[in-house]
């Protein structure tokens, strides 16, 4: 046999037996756990995270949505027409009651005022006229009534005298009428004159007020009765919320709530139901429901979106769960606990649930529901599936 026949042969027995080796050593993992089920291999099964469950308090929470009003808002308009000259106040500006806002061209009602303070002058002036006729035809009766009883006048003259004394005081009489109507018309044109002046105006509360809409510019014509500003009460503001009535019955007038706005994250604000409608909307089943906030630092705004949650009630001592472990299984709703076995496997508990909070549920059936929950992966599991647990920190 040649050399190179001789070196040639072992090669194929080490690499035959090398070939061998790793065969034997990848099936040796098999071989050892060959008394597993195959289901029940580390490789099988399925990972899920668990929370334990709890005992604890729980508080129902009702949230609803709304929107922030003025308790009082009052628009000031003019008592008359004309144009507007000037507006003293702009939005979000504070008012104080009876301060002139705006004020229309005036020169209309002033020519009218002083054509009315000129009549009245004319008026009094024929009214001493009319007095002192009436005193001298008082005075010329007299003397002829004296020439009468010494028969030195006729009675011709006597009746004439009468007549014209008394014709006299008639003119008094109509002049004094005249010039009340002509005074009337004075009075009735300087109250036209000062409705050119706009003041802010409203009947009771705090003497102060914040404008919140302005309607109107300088230079426009404005008519009478014409919305030009609107003035708003911001302390306290009123939370309008529509109530659906599986919540309606738990609602109650004086209830404490809290408020909270998109436009102020983690600020809350107390608040207390004020009024409760008796009935609801025929469209959308809901009833109106009033929830005061004081405002007192005039935080929150008229026109805000808000968030109103009210708390209903407590249950004491309670079984609770994560929220993400609830699930359905054959419309039944439940949690897969984890049972106490090696490796660990899951088993469906139906439940009967209660109040919700945010992450916990309350669970009323059964009542001796313990250990552990899947909170993450059920919906890979069936009952008794072996799982791979990974725990997350208590509630």
């Amino acid at each position: 046999m040649s050399t190179p026949a001789r070196l040639g042969f072992p090669l194929l027995v080490l690499a035959l037996l090398a070939v061998g080796a790793a065969w034997w050593l990848d099936r040796l993992p098999f071989q050892q756990d060959s008394d597993t089920p195959p289901d029940e291999k580390p490789a099988n099964r399925i990972a899920v995270e668990a929370a334990p469950v709890t005992t604890g308090a729980i508080t129902d929470v009702r949230a609803f949505t709304g929107t922030l009003e003025p308790e009082q808002a009052f628009t000031l308009a003019p008592k008359t027409d004309g144009q507007l000259e000037r507006i003293h106040v702009d939005i979000g500006d504070r008012v104080e009651r009876g301060q002139v806002v705006a004020e229309l061209d005036d020169d209309e009602a002033r020519q009218d005022v002083a054509e009315a303070e000129a009549l009245v002058a004319v008026g009094r002036a024929e009214l001493s006229q009319a007095k002192a006729d009436a005193r001298l035809a008082r005075r010329e009766l007299e003397r002829t009534e004296r020439l009468a009883e010494r028969d030195m006048a006729s009675a011709s003259a006597l009746d004439t005298a009468e007549a014209e004394a008394e014709a006299k005081e008639a003119a008094v009489a109509v002049a004094e009428a005249r010039l009340k109507q002509r005074e009337a018309a004075l009075s009735r044109t300087r109250v036209q004159l000062g409705h050119t002046r706009i003041r802010a105006h409203w009947p009771d509360g705090d003497a102060t007020r914040l404008v919140g809409e302005r309607m109107a510019n300088p230079g426009d014509s404005i008519g009478a009765h014409e919305p030009l500003l609107s003035v708003v009460r911001t302390a306290p503001l009123t939370a309008v919320i529509q109530v659906p009535e599986r919540d309606y019955p738990h609602l109650a007038k004086g209830q404490p709530a809290t408020i909270t706005t998109r436009a102020l994250p983690g600020h809350r604000f107390e608040a207390t139901i004020a009024r409760i409608a008796p009935r609801f909307a025929e469209d959308s089943r809901r009833a109106r429901v009033e929830v005061r906030a004081p405002n007192e630092e005039r935080a929150l705004k008229p026109g805000m979106f808000a968030n109103v949650e009210v708390a209903v009630g407590t249950a004491e001592d309670t079984t609770l769960v994560p929220t993400e472990a609830l699930v359905r299984r054959d419309g039944q709703p439940g949690v897969y606990r984890i049972r106490r076995s090696s490796p660990a496997k899951v088993e469906f508990v139906p439940v009967t649930t209660g109040i919700r909070n945010g992450e916990r549920v309350q669970v009323v059936a059964p009542e001796d529901l313990d250990g552990r929950v899947v909170t993450l992966g059920q919906q890979l599991l069936e009952d008794g599936a072996p799982v791979t647990v990974a725990e997350l920190p208590e509630l």
